[in-house]
């Protein structure tokens, strides 16, 4: 494996601070930044109704200014290039592929599609989540979205992080705040984005001039139960906050009114929508808002079509393929940029079809599914329309548990082998899989704060980052969450850690 990069300097300062505090010392402080974060909103609502804080770790991501930046610049070239894979997959050339992609959608979710595909090129708030390789390279492994969250999340750690840190070193009063400002806040940058896509729908609904700024009611909908309220809240707080009344309802809570959507009682200026299209009730007025977003003004408008696994494989196969010999990078033609920035960090992915293929080293494959099949320790696969990590298997770990979670998801009881899965995968008739090489990932250490107090463990870490499609205006940072297991998934008991630039950090040990 090559040689990890070194640690920045503002992290190796920081770890060797908290490592010279007493054991008590570090626990008080461990226990309050775990508490604030909880009360800020980094929260879990389980099914069976109890609140569960998030673990947070009291050890940043520490990234810096440019190295973020560049990141950003690759989330934006990916979802772009996304979109215009899209308008292939639409048009008459794009048939076979798109039937085999959408096949596990469900009805309003194919109606959505191909009602409202074009409403998608234009989006308020995208995440795409990254793997850090052995390199120290992200590498790009899934797009959200439908509910590209974390944005309160993050807000909450990073901000219970700079305030309890900062307290525990006694720096100036106020100064946390500036910090996370200067950070970057990204509930402001989510808002920001919502308001600048308010403007753009003006425009595209053809209303007179540009309108005054001026206090918008936002409507947050979501499921009743929805496990991220806490987030929700945060959002909705800070959305009043900075002018703009906010509330939460769900979508039973709509109707249609004259044509004009009331939620709650209320007529929204702006909805931002955070549920699934396939939790919607398909005739209530909610839905039906869903299919006409720009006269409903819901953002974002709905856009499964982008999360699907199978469309990073076709991107990807997109950009890697010479348009002089392949035909997909033909059809699709990505600009010179997109193509650059998604080879240089989505790792080889594919649909998971029988037949010829060019492999993660550009070797010819006589067949892709024999042999992902018979190389296991080389490859991932994922269920194309699924999330939190459920559907998702690596050959270099397909132990019993996973055994037995193949035989579940495949849905024909027992359990299933590497071999079996990659065969039952290729042909399964309810959804298409993606093969995906795999990335050798680090375990980092990182300093937990658990219910028995602070722990340094080994951790991997994932990087989400933000942004948008359709206004110039683009959201900037992220998120970073951590686990024990290779999958990071908040819902699988990963923990959330905050994400500081270096600068920040030096300016918070430094007390200014």
């Amino acid at each position: 494996m090559p040689t990890p990069p070194p640690v920045p300097a503002p992290a190796a300062r920081l770890a060797a601070w908290l490592e010279s505090l007493p054991a008590t010392q570090l626990g008080e402080l461990a226990r309050r930044y775990a508490a604030a974060s909880a009360s800020a909103g980094a929260t879990m609502l389980k099914a069976d109704g109890r609140v569960v804080p998030i673990p947070p770790l009291l050890t940043p991501e520490i990234l810096d200014a440019n190295r973020i930046a560049q990141v950003e610049r690759n989330a934006h070239a990916i979802t772009l290039g996304l979109s215009l894979l899209t308008r292939w997959l639409m048009s008459a050339g794009g048939t076979a592929l798109r039937e085999r992609l959408f096949c596990a959608f469900g009805d309003f979710e194919r109606e959505a599609l191909l009602g409202t595909w074009r409403e998608a090129e234009r989006l308020a708030t995208v995440r795409v989540d990254y793997l850090i390789d052995g390199e120290g390279t992200p590498r790009a492994l899934e797009v959200n979205s439908t509910i590209p969250a974390m944005q309160g999340y993050s807000d909450a750690v990073a901000g219970a992080f700079l305030d309890e840190v900062g307290r525990e070193r006694g720096v100036p009063p106020g100064l946390p705040a500036r910090l996370l400002d200067d950070n970057g806040r990204n509930a402001d940058q989510l808002l920001a984005s919502l308001l600048a896509h308010d403007q753009l729908l003006d425009q595209l609904l053809g209303e007179p001039g540009p309108r005054a700024p001026r206090p918008r009611r936002i409507a947050i909908v979501a499921r009743e139960g929805d496990s991220q309220i806490g987030e929700l809240r945060y959002l909705a707080a800070r959305f009043a906050a900075l002018g703009h009344p906010t509330f939460i309802a769900t979508p039973e809570q709509a109707q249609l009114v004259g044509g004009s959507l009331e939620i709650g009682g209320q007529r929204p200026d702006l909805v931002y929508r955070h549920v699934f299209a396939r939790r919607l009730d398909p005739g209530a007025a909610f839905a039906r808002a869903c299919l006409e977003p720009r006269r409903h003004r819901i953002l974002n408008p709905i856009a499964s079509h982008l999360e699907v696994k199978g469309m990073l494989g076709l991107l990807s196969r997109a950009a890697d393929g010479d348009p002089g010999e392949d035909e997909l990078a033909q059809a699709v033609g990505l600009p010179d940029e997109v193509r650059r920035e998604v080879v240089s960090s989505v790792p080889w992915t594919r649909l998971l079809l029988g037949g010829p293929a060019r492999g993660p080293g550009g070797e010819r494959m006589d067949d892709l599914v024999e042999e992902v099949a018979a190389e296991p320790r080389r490859f991932v696969l994922k269920r194309s329309w699924d999330y939190g990590g459920r559907s998702v298997f690596l050959g270099a770990d397909h132990d019993d548990a996973a055994r037995a979670r193949a035989g579940e998801v495949l849905g024909q009881g027992g359990d299933a082998g590497w071999d079996a899965l990659v065969r039952a995968a290729a042909a399964d008739p309810r959804d298409a899989w993606v093969v995906q090489e795999f990335v050798s990932a680090r375990a980092r250490r990182h300093l937990v704060v658990g219910e028995a107090g602070p722990e340094w463990k080994a951790l991997y870490v994932d990087l989400s980052v933000y942004t948008n499609l359709g206004v110039a205006e683009r959201p900037q940072g992220g998120v970073t969450r951590a686990s024990l297991r290779r999958i990071v998934n908040l819902q699988g008991g990963g923990g959330l850690a905050p994400l500081i630039r270096a600068e920040i950090i030096d300016r918070l040990l430094a007390g200014g």
